[in-house]
């Protein structure tokens, strides 16, 4: 519920949020079908949901997190020594670099680059990695991932 008002507050399509939310709790929807909507709410551009294990559930055309992406940035998010570590490695994503602007300790990862960032959530079993290009904000994203990980988490997701 956080994170959808600080979507109200940011004038953040809190509408198309919520009918998404409404119909993953309607309908039993594959991993790809999340990762559609979360890119059907206009505030990423490209998404994957990567299991505990490094490997990817559902991704959108394209775009692939390999599994030693995914575990360092788990741990990154689990760990501080290796969160410690980001500001120097950057953040990878499909082979693309990051620079970390922001690491909360065992929520997300947010990054940004030249022309869009990206946001890596923590849910109970995975992790919801949204990339965002110009002239989405890291807020809008953030809003749009952070949204999907309460309810995935809410679900024991």
């Amino acid at each position: 519920q956080l994170h959808f008002n600080f979507c109200f507050a940011q004038s953040i399509s809190p509408l198309i949020l919520q009918s998404l939310l409404n119909r993953l709790k309607r309908e039993k929807m594959s991993w790809k079908d999340h990762v559609a909507g979360l890119v059907a709410t206009g505030h990423v551009t490209r998404a994957a949901i990567v299991g505990a294990d490094g490997n990817t559930w559902g991704a959108s055309a394209g775009f692939q997190v390999t599994p030693a992406e995914a575990k360092t940035l788990r741990m990154a998010i689990e760990n501080q020594e290796y969160a410690a570590l980001l500001p120097i490695q950057g953040i990878l994503l499909g082979g693309e670099k990051f620079t970390l602007l922001r690491c909360d300790p065992g929520r997300n990862v947010i990054g940004k680059r030249a022309t869009g960032g990206c946001c890596i959530t923590k849910t109970t079993t995975a992790l919801i990695v949204a990339v965002f290009e110009t002239p989405i904000t890291a807020s809008e994203c953030v809003c749009a991932v952070e949204t999907m990980a309460d309810y995935f988490i809410s679900m024991q997701l």
